[in-house]
């Protein structure tokens, strides 16, 4: 058996640490520079909630966009085509397809190029 006293098996434990008085930071508690705990409560600021998101407006898609720019360079083309054809004197249907080759083809790769300069520009 050991020579320490016996500890009882329940209720308040002893504590082993030494109990001689104040900490040594204790007197730095009441340094003037130090706020008082009653003096100057700052109050709770408002939480600032974000302004909701605008909700954009629709916009027609992209493939619309696209269809439509394609449509109008079809009909500028066959505009084209057409008039050429009322400048040179087209009477017959083998006629107008050699116009609609000749110049159309150029016309539409035309087209096709300043859609993808317009496009690439934005």
């Amino acid at each position: 058996m050991s020579d320490d006293p016996p500890r009882p098996a329940s209720g308040q434990q002893s504590d082993p640490r030494p109990t001689t008085g104040a900490p040594a930071w204790w007197g730095a508690l009441e340094r003037p520079d130090l706020p008082s705990d009653g003096d100057d409560v700052l109050e709770p600021t408002p939480v600032m909630t974000p302004d909701p998101v605008p909700v954009p407006e629709p916009t027609p898609s992209r493939r619309s966009i696209r269809w439509r720019a394609w449509s109008f360079n079809v009909v500028f083309v066959l505009v084209a085509v057409l008039i050429v054809c009322v400048g040179l004197g087209v009477v017959s249907v083998s006629m107008f397809l050699t116009c609609l080759l000749l110049f159309g083809v150029p016309l539409t790769v035309a087209a096709g190029a300043a859609t993808v300069v317009a496009r690439r520009s934005r």
